[in-house]
């Protein structure tokens, strides 16, 4: 299927012309589940994108589909369910995207109460999620514990909670959903913000749409032809995670409904923390942080702080840093991971539904649909592992708003990636051939888009991609018609990105 420059420029074309049923804003992967959620229910659907697909918080978060187990201990039953049904049905239906991996619960006390505690709450979740017995928890004694886990901390220790989790690349599935949202009917492009919302008096009736409905005007700068196409439709959804209120107001003085909270990742070679599970970790806060593998490299996250205004690449600071090695060193003593260990990182910031007086760690993970008085809907919060089930909800709204009948919401069965197309997990290496694939079939436009989003070379490869950057901008120019001023530019803009990743080594606490 072709998804490219090409498509693109036809795409908003084409959006500018009908007046559609459902416009989404937003194009991570909360917004691609919507549009194809929404195509397959044989809705004229329409989505924009502010820059590359899953540029913010979808390409930035820890990269695991899980449980919920976490919840339970705050009491959030009904999210405990649904994380653990929605990560039963990403497995069956993109099973190259839920990499399976056992989870390390090493419990530390003066006595093993922890220990039993950790137990009889896994028992609550098996029971309540119908966890099928082949992924049920062990309990692990400190002799098979350590012997698997080589130099975990030993004071203390009592043992371990072993369960099975899932590893995802985030922005391969985010650009899989969009992918077959287009496959549906879908009309999608990127780099075109949305500046601009006002009222219809009327919504037109063409391609289905509803004529009950007033309807929105959303203004959209195509940022790669420099224009402006006006796209009419009979609902608007606003899926922008942490823009939720930003483009809120675009229609309106809106009251502020979303808090946002930073976490970083850092990422090390195994060969300095050669683990083969998930293990997660008590920080000093006793919050819990993980250490992740994947291939050669192994990532170590999150921090969860409060963050002022929304941007695709917070920054990274030494206290952030300093925080995740304090937490690492103490659960490894004699790793000794330092600065120079550290190969690559990464930030993003969670668009949270704001709670009054809680801690960052303490706001609730579930999602909450927004309507305003113009009409349009937003949905905020939430979190990866619920992103179908977020999109159901959202697009049952809209169905409701329309007035029509559809066919039934079929994304939990159907497979998101079609017969032989299934893509690889992350890679960190890549050929001319791949770069071409990702222009051609991924719509990738910019030497970024390619290297931070097609194939993780920024976070994963030895040497963040600066060495095939150059023959990155030459291949993109070829096929998108770059001067070579325009791909010197990119080259140096994707060093800076890299060098303001790992820019928190010259501070000094």
């Amino acid at each position: 299927m072709s998804f490219s420059v090409h498509t693109r420029a036809d795409d908003l074309a084409e959006l500018g012309r009908a007046p559609l049923e459902l416009l989404v804003i937003g194009g991570g992967i909360t917004g691609a589940g919507i549009a194809r959620d929404a195509a397959m229910r044989g809705l004229c659907v329409g989505l924009v994108e502010r820059g590359d697909f899953a540029s913010g918080t979808s390409s930035r978060s820890s990269k695991l589909i899980h449980g919920g187990l976490r919840y339970l201990a705050q009491g959030d039953i009904a999210l405990v369910m649904e994380a653990a049904r929605e990560r039963s049905r990403l497995g069956r239906i993109a099973p190259h995207l839920a990499e399976s991996a056992r989870m390390i619960v090493p419990v530390y006390g003066r006595t093993s109460a922890g220990l039993v505690k950790l137990k009889a709450g896994m028992w609550s979740f098996e029971k309540m999620a119908k966890i099928t017995r082949e992924d049920r928890h062990e309990i692990w004694r400190n002799d098979d514990l350590l012997d698997r886990v080589a130099g975990l901390a030993t004071d203390r220790l009592q043992g371990a909670a072993v369960y099975t989790e899932y590893i995802t690349d985030d922005a391969r599935l985010t650009l899989e959903t969009l992918k077959s949202a287009k496959r549906h009917g879908a009309m999608i492009a990127s780099y075109a913000p949305a500046v601009g919302l006002e009222e219809l008096t009327r919504a037109s009736s063409g391609n289905g749409g509803s004529a009950s409905l007033p309807g929105l005007r959303c203004r959209v700068r195509d940022e790669i032809g420099g224009n402006e196409v006006r796209v009419e439709a009979a609902v608007v959804v606003n899926a922008t995670g942490p823009w939720v209120d930003e483009v809120r107001n675009l229609g309106g003085k809106a009251r502020p409904r979303i808090q946002l909270t930073k976490g970083i990742h850092l990422v090390v070679s195994r060969e300095r923390l050669p683990v083969d599970d998930i293990v997660v970790m008590r920080t000093e806060d006793r919050r819990m942080a993980f250490v992740i593998p994947h291939d050669d490299v192994v990532w170590i996250g999150t921090t969860d702080t409060f963050y002022p205004e929304p941007e695709e690449r917070p920054r990274i600071t030494r206290e952030d840093v300093d925080y995740l090695l304090r937490a690492t060193n103490a659960t490894w003593p004699a790793a000794g991971i330092v600065d120079s260990d550290v190969r690559g990182a990464w930030a993003g910031v969670r668009p949270l539904v704001a709670q009054e007086g809680k801690s960052p760690s303490e706001i609730s993970r579930r999602d909450e649909i927004l309507i305003e008085p113009s009409g349009l809907v937003s949905i905020g919060g939430g979190k990866l592992t619920t992103y179908r089930q977020m999109a159901e909800r959202v697009v049952d709204r809209v169905v409701a708003r329309l007035g029509r009948s559809t066919e039934p919401c079929r994304t939990a069965e159907v497979p998101l990636v079609e017969s032989g197309e299934a893509a690889a997990m992350a890679r960190a290496t890549l050929g001319a051939g791949d770069i071409r694939t990702a222009i051609r079939e991924e719509c990738a436009l910019t030497v970024c888009d390619v290297l931070e989003r097609r194939v993780r070379a920024n976070l994963f490869a030895a040497d963040n991609g600066l060495g095939v950057v150059e023959e990155v901008a030459e291949v993109v120019g070829d096929e998108v018609g770059w001067s070579a001023e325009r791909r010197a530019r990119e080259v140096g803009a994707y060093r800076s990105r890299i060098a303001e990743d790992m820019a928190w080594r010259e501070e000094r606490g």
